[in-house]
């Protein structure tokens, strides 16, 4: 299936706008991801979300195919009220649908209670290069798949994910998520991980 498009089951009520104290953090990190070209556009397809965790069983997530947009309002972002990642089900509600990704951050958040965060970038690089180093790893599986949800639980299930939190997608090319303790601290994981790619090929 093409990507972008959502493969889980889901309950998706339509409501007024978000109320913008729960995206407002969350879209200050977006539209810096979004201008470093990790979420963006691509051959007719959104590619890139971010999710801040608001309870135990609850996220905000940007809305599917919103990628093209460099800023985000209320009407962009979705409030997930309920998920069971082993039943692929998701109940959310807002102005428009949850991103395709939004299952696999629920499994994340899953891992530990003290994930508040998760950001997924596409970088044809960096991916290539976290594939080629000592990165955890998925295999290849399509993305946002009940085969995906297995593959993050599988590498994590030996591993405290907050002291590695991030991955690399095999199947999903270009595909990268990462996560943490906060919205900033997952944003310092990927900077470490784009840090570790200009080392490793000599960019100045």
């Amino acid at each position: 299936m093409k990507d972008g498009i959502i493969k889980y089951d889901f309950q998706f009520t339509k409501t007024s706008p978000l109320d913008k104290k729960l995206w407002e953090e969350t879209e200050k990190i977006r539209e810096e991801l979004f201008a470093m070209k990790l979420i963006g556009w691509k051959d007719g397809i959104g590619y890139g979300n971010i999710s801040k965790r608001e309870g135990e069983k609850s996220f905000v997530i940007t809305g599917t195919q919103t990628g093209d947009k460099k800023s985000l309002d209320a009407n962009d972002y979705t409030l997930v009220e309920d998920f069971e990642d082993e039943k692929f089900y998701l109940k959310s509600s807002g102005m428009i649908k949850p991103s395709s990704e939004s299952l696999t951050h629920a499994t994340i958040y899953n891992l530990d209670k003290d994930i508040n965060a998760v950001i997924h970038i596409h970088s044809l690089n960096l991916w290539r290069f976290m594939l080629e180093g000592d990165y955890l790893k998925t295999k290849d599986v399509p993305y946002g798949s009940k085969e995906m949800i297995k593959e993050v639980k599988r590498i994590y299930q030996d591993i405290n994910p907050l002291e590695n939190p991030k991955f690399v997608m095999s199947g999903h090319q270009e595909g990268i998520m990462v996560f943490g303790k906060s919205l900033r601290s997952a944003l310092i994981t990927l900077f470490e991980v784009i840090g570790g790619f200009i080392v490793n090929k000599n960019i100045i």
